[in-house]
């Protein structure tokens, strides 16, 4: 796969995390695989049903994502994303900074790229 190939999916990735920030629930379906598998840092798992629940009505509200560390390759038809993040959102109201290692996959299916999975550990130093 190109250059090319990365860029766009980079682009996809960044835009679902815009998508997030703003609670963009239409935006983050087109970009969410119905297989999705979203595990949080806390050890819960959403499914694209219940991530896109949350999005618009669930407690938590993503606020701002900052990336460091940040590394994007292909792997054939499978884009992978890993780095830390500095996520910060509101819980119930209540301010929250998550400071967390990641790895994100995209999948190209049918010629269209779908966010597949995302897992996150917390930074303990």
């Amino acid at each position: 796969m190109s250059d090319t190939a990365l860029e766009l999916v980079s682009d996809l990735e960044d835009a679902r995390i815009a998508a997030m920030c703003e609670q963009d629930a239409e935006t983050l379906e087109g970009l969410l695989s119905e297989a999705m598998v979203y595990t949080h840092s806390s050890g819960s798992v959403d499914t694209k049903a219940s991530f896109l629940d949350n999005v618009r009505n669930g407690p938590v509200q993503y606020r701002s994502v900052e990336r460091s560390d940040h590394t994007a390759r292909l792997a054939g038809d499978t884009a992978l994303f890993s780095g830390r993040a500095k996520i910060h959102v509101e819980f119930d109201g209540h301010p929250l900074d998550l400071d967390l290692r990641y790895l994100a996959v995209w999948a190209r299916v049918d010629g269209a790229w779908r966010f597949e999975a995302w897992h996150s550990t917390p930074v303990t130093h």
